[in-house]
């Protein structure tokens, strides 16, 4: 099944304010995915607490880092990778309907594009 993605207004401003926030946070030849289910209610709340949950992981030592939590009931997956290329994306971000497995889908694809 394949995830459905969302392009609605609040969806595309979320994820642009997320990679704005943390772009600069992001070590060179560092990926951050992240995914949040539809539909996102308190967009300004769920933005602020993914940074900080962004920002969290990347203070972690290690290569990799994976979180999964829900934040204003917006399912929220997270992992920061190391990308095959300097001139991979520093941020990527998915809003999606809350289908079974759609986050582990785009977290994997989107990785292994990287």
């Amino acid at each position: 099944m394949k995830p459905r993605l969302r392009f609605d207004k609040v969806a595309r401003r979320l994820v642009s304010d997320v990679e704005t926030a943390v772009r600069d946070a992001v070590p060179d030849g560092t990926t951050v995915i992240f995914t949040v289910t539809a539909p996102i209610r308190l967009a300004s709340k769920t933005t602020a607490a993914l940074e900080e949950h962004i920002r969290a992981l990347l203070a972690r030592p290690g290569k990799r880092a994976q979180l999964e939590h829900t934040i204003n009931g917006n399912a929220v997956r997270i992992r920061v990778v190391r990308a095959g290329s300097n001139g991979a994306a520093k941020v990527i971000g998915f809003v999606h309907n809350p289908d079974p497995g759609a986050a582990e889908a785009l977290l994997d694809e989107a990785q292994s594009q990287l």
